[in-house]
């Protein structure tokens, strides 16, 4: 335009156009401006665009869920149950089994384990100490054992927890201490000064968190000991216990000759640019030289190393990966059930998208409005499911067996809560997929022409229903035989006899000062005193000392030599579970003599050493002769004394360390002859076992006040903790198991009452033309029978499947069991069966006029 007004004046063309670009300015430049600011505003607009019929979306879905309030409450249960059951199990398995250990760089850090052929075993003092001087592959390794610990002198005597650990264990964890500071060089050596670190409950409960604790001392176990540091609330290695204090090896423990005494737990930390594998191939080759120093102790041992978290869980992590699985079943079986309900639902909308259709609304559009409906609905299942999930972690926590590692790690955080949120999109997903294509493919011609006439089911839609069906009951019928499985094998386990009779016996622990109880003597006057005031409480039948229980996983295993045999091969010297017992402890107890006697007031000191063992190690160390008469020798040394005596008699059998475990050989040494300071009493009362605990209390109370009382319980309860984790597992596999059926058994049903709603018309025809409400009733069952089937067929196989992964959860029970898969399969039949004949009922009950004249 420019350009030709400067020619209209006068100028010649090249001359206008040159003056004109010179006017105007870079042409290109403001052409590219412009069309950006055109992209700019267009896309700007069709955000809002997008915005706005998002938002429009959005109310129009819950207007439509509110306009369903029966189809909307059946969804919303449906998934706040699915959603609330993984987020809850996933919080626990993220807990115990994912989060990092809270110490510097853990992937670095391993339990080093002393392995022989009987499996991994705890590592001698003598080992350790060459363990250090010799691995170059770790940075350093530290030793530790439990323990408890007597706090006297500040208020009650109490008993707490203690870990003894090398003097570098906490620089080895990196962990910073919370006040004071941490063990330094040297001071877990004999004669270093007693010191100890609190942890940070302890230094709350009991020293209401004084800041100047730090240089104070207190008395444990009668000992001064100075408090040099409390630690964070994240250090609970090698457990949660109350305080540390350093080991204290004597020269003996160290000692060659000690080496078969493998009683503490190792550590270890890999080197800058050590590997795992390179660590423990110097650690094999370690294990072969002390093999070749001292054949008698070492002769078939190696090491093994697992990472730390591993070690922790290692246990446990079958288990809990199994329960994840199962309620993702659970949760895949919600989705299918509501996608099974949009279906339906979304079929008898069909009217109003095809009036949508022929308005111009594409397919996308139908697809994306009917995801907005699913999204709405999974988000409000979701908000509900978070909070079935908060509630549900805290019941998990409340049921769950406390020998669960790591429990006190679980709890809903950022990314249980991310987790939730990626699990209820997927669930969207998952059930509004389906939904919203079937019904975005409709024939819209087709549907205006037929309107509202006839059945409208489209082939497309009904195969996708039954299809989700037959899924739900497959994946219903795998949980159900993992349950059944679980719930046989707990069956079997409360049957095993654990060797003894729990009923109405009562115990407890009281350990004695090495200070005031220093000699063997006193610590015999002591016991016997004691014992003697238990049997005169009111109520109390019999009554007995002991040192160890049975069930309670107490591992106090010595080798010993049968004299008059040959000297057996390094290594292979017998075994058995040492306990120390007064006589009436079997009586008491309720363990039987199979033959000779048991221990009685002439087994005291100075008389001829006498021993009891179990049927267990006459079978394994004295097949087919009498082991009475003969004298063994355990090498257990104290004040030049070693622990030996004459078999005089035989018990039975108890089971040491779980009722699914092996019965191990037990060996039993009279208390008089050799007491110990570790005191457990064991009670056999007339009444509540409550009221004599509580006596027995003040008897000790009376005898030393600085004597703290620990481990107060009686065996049923321990029994009882015994099968806590089978329950729990059972209880949960059981709970989601039965949440499955309930599932496929409401999407059994719907589906043939939807069939039966679309083909009234049919059935009315039906019926008018001569078929009898017995055959109406046999067809529409025969399809509710027919998807059950199905499912139950895809099921079994699925369940044979993986079966096996449950194996190692079992007891006395194949994971293959035929019995189960039967009983679960009839089962699973017959209430499909049940959801078949209640809509099918009311297909037989159908009008025909009225059918036929709804439908004209």
């Amino acid at each position: 335009m420019k350009t030709q007004e400067l020619i209209d004046a006068g100028a010649s063309p090249a001359d206008a156009q040159h003056r004109a670009r010179a006017e105007f300015g870079d042409i290109e430049y403001t052409r590219r401006y412009l069309n950006d600011t055109d992209r700019a505003r267009m896309h700007h607009e069709r955000r809002a665009e997008l915005g706005d019929e998002l938002r429009n979306d959005v109310r129009f879905a819950f207007r439509q869920l509110r306009r369903n309030p029966a189809f909307t409450a059946i969804a919303l249960v449906t998934l706040a149950l699915g959603i609330g059951a993984n987020t809850a199990i996933f919080s626990v398995v993220r807990g115990v089994l994912l989060a990092e250990l809270p110490y510097a760089d853990p992937n670095r850090l391993v339990r080093v384990y002393s392995k022989v052929e009987r499996g991994m075993v705890s590592v001698s003092p003598a080992d350790f100490k060459d363990w250090r001087l010799q691995s170059t592959r770790f940075s350093t390794l530290a030793a530790s054992s439990e323990g408890t610990v007597n706090l006297t002198g500040t208020g009650t005597a109490e008993r707490f927890t203690q870990a003894r650990v090398s003097s570098n264990m906490f620089q080895l964890l990196g962990v910073r201490v919370a006040l004071g500071r941490a063990f330094a060089p040297g001071e877990d050596v004999p004669d270093a000064p007693r010191v100890v670190i609190l942890s940070d409950g302890l230094w709350r409960s009991r020293f209401g968190a004084d800041p100047a604790i730090v240089g104070k001392w207190i008395r444990l176990d009668d000992f001064p000991t100075e408090v040099i540091g409390v630690a964070p609330p994240e250090m609970r290695y090698p457990s949660p216990v109350d305080l540390w204090l350093t080991t204290r090896f004597s020269a003996r423990d160290l000692s060659d000759g000690n080496r078969g005494s493998r009683w503490i737990d190792v550590i270890g930390r890999l080197a800058p640019g050590a590997t795992r594998e390179q660590a423990q191939s110097e650690m094999n080759a370690i294990a072969r030289r002390l093999e070749l120093q001292d054949p008698k102790h070492n002769a078939g041992y190696s090491t093994k190393l697992l990472l730390l978290r591993d070690d922790m869980v290692g246990g446990v992590r079958p288990a809990l990966i199994i329960l994840l699985a199962a309620v993702g079943f659970v949760m895949l079986i919600a989705c299918a059930n509501v996608a099974s309900l949009m279906l339906g639902r979304t079929a008898a909308r069909e009217s109003e998208l095809a009036v949508r259709t022929a308005l111009g609304a594409g397919r996308g559009r139908l697809v994306r409005q009917l995801l907005t409906e699913s999204c709405c609905l999974a988000l409000a299942g979701g908000v509900l499911g978070l909070a079935l999930a908060l509630a549900g972690t805290r019941l998990l926590l409340s049921l769950a067996p406390s020998d669960i590692p790591r429990l006190y790690n679980v709890r809903t955080d950022a990314t249980v809560l991310l987790f939730t949120v990626g699990t209820t999109a997927l669930a969207a997903l998952f059930f509004g997929a389906v939904p919203a294509f079937q019904a975005s493919g409709a024939d819209t011609v087709l549907h205006l022409r037929t309107g509202d006439r006839g059945s409208r089911t489209r082939p497309g839609s009904a195969r996708a229903r039954n299809v989700l069906v037959v899924a739900e009951i497959t994946l219903a019928l795998m949980l159900l035989v993992g349950a059944g499985l679980l719930i046989k094998s707990f069956e079997r386990l409360r049957d095993v006899k654990p060797g003894f009779t729990a009923a109405r016996v009562s115990t407890f622990t009281v350990t004695l000062s090495p200070v005031k109880y220093e000699t063997l003597e006193q610590q015999r006057t002591f016991s016997t005193t004691l014992l003697e005031a238990v049997h005169r409480i009111p109520g109390v039948d019999s009554a007995a000392l002991t040192f160890g229980l049975p069930l309670s996983g107490t591992s106090f295993q010595l080798s010993y030599v049968v004299q008059g045999r040959p000297a057996p091969p390094p290594n292979a010297e017998p075994r058995a579970q040492v306990r120390i017992v007064s006589p009436g402890y079997f009586a008491t107890v309720g363990i039987p003599l199979v033959r000779g006697r048991v221990f009685s007031e002439a087994d005291g000191p100075g008389n001829p050493r006498t021993m009891v063992v179990s049927e267990e190690t006459v079978r394994r160390y004295f097949p087919g002769e009498d082991p009475i008469g003969k004298h063994i020798d355990f090498g257990w040394n104290r004040d030049g004394d070693h622990l030996a005596g004459e078999i005089v008699g035989v018990v039975g059998d108890v089971r040491q360390h779980g009722l699914s475990e092996d019965v191990t050989p037990h060996i039993y040494a009279a208390w008089d002859q050799w007491p110990i300071d570790e005191i457990t009493v064991v009670m056999r009362s007339r009444g509540d076992p409550a009221v004599a605990l509580k006596a027995a209390r003040a008897t000790v109370l009376s005898l030393d006040r600085d004597l703290p009382v620990y481990d107060v319980f009686t065996l049923e309860t321990m029994v009882d903790r015994a099968l806590g984790q089978p329950r729990f597992y059972v209880l949960l596999l059981s709970i989601f198991a039965v949440l499955a059926v309930v599932l496929a058994v409401v999407g059994i049903y719907g589906v043939i009452a939807y069939t039966v709603q679309q083909r009234t018309r049919e059935i009315g025809i039906r019926i008018a033309l001569g078929a009898s409400r017995e055959r109406v009733v046999a067809m529409v069952v025969r399809r509710g029978v027919i998807l059950a089937l199905a499912g139950i067929a895809f099921g079994s196989a699925g369940a044979y499947a993986v079966s096996r992964v449950l194996q190692s959860l079992l007891f006395g029970v194949g994971a293959r069991d035929p019995f189960t898969f039967l009983a679960v399969a009839a089962l699973l039949g017959a209430v499909a069966l049940l959801a078949s004949w209640l809509p099918a009922r009311r297909a037989a009950r159908v009008d025909p006029l009225a059918a036929m004249r709804a439908e004209g």
